[in-house]
């Protein structure tokens, strides 16, 4: 990319946190949810240890981890949830951190109804989904937003 142009090579590896030493190169920095995926137990998900992951979901863990804007994951047919923290003020106080590696279904209980049948045509018919002006309830800071 010609020089100019807005982007520039960032070192993330200047960026680490303290915890990054053991862990897989695909999981270093990261910042708060970063550390928070390191730390968790993994093996006693469906996913298993980070090191036993799918190429693919080592590299999309470790671009949403890095990623300035605000990024969530489901992923596999439990729905084990990922996100960045970027994404963090979506969840208000409440949810973070046991959001993080918990199934989309103990996470979302109070949108369950509104949003599952969404996410059933996504994964069973790849029918892409959206809304647009919908009001879905959330529960975070306390109460239903």
């Amino acid at each position: 990319m010609p020089a100019g142009h807005g982007f520039r090579v960032i070192d993330m590896s200047q960026h680490g946190d303290d915890d990054t030493a053991s862990a897989p190169a695909f999981l270093a920095g990261g910042g708060e949810a970063g550390a928070l995926v390191r730390s968790f137990d993994w093996s006693a998900t469906p996913l298993g240890p980070p090191e036993t992951w799918p190429a693919s979901l080592k590299t999309t863990v470790g671009t949403l981890l890095h990623s300035r804007h605000p990024m969530f994951l489901w992923w596999g047919p439990d729905l084990i949830q990922f996100y960045n923290d970027a994404y963090l003020p979506s969840f208000g106080t409440g949810k973070h951190p046991a959001a993080m590696g918990q199934h989309g279904v103990e996470c979302w209980q109070e949108i369950w109804p509104i949003i599952w049948p969404q996410i059933d045509d996504v994964m069973r018919l790849g029918k892409p989904s959206w809304n647009e002006d919908h009001l879905v309830p959330v529960f975070r800071n306390g109460r239903l937003e």
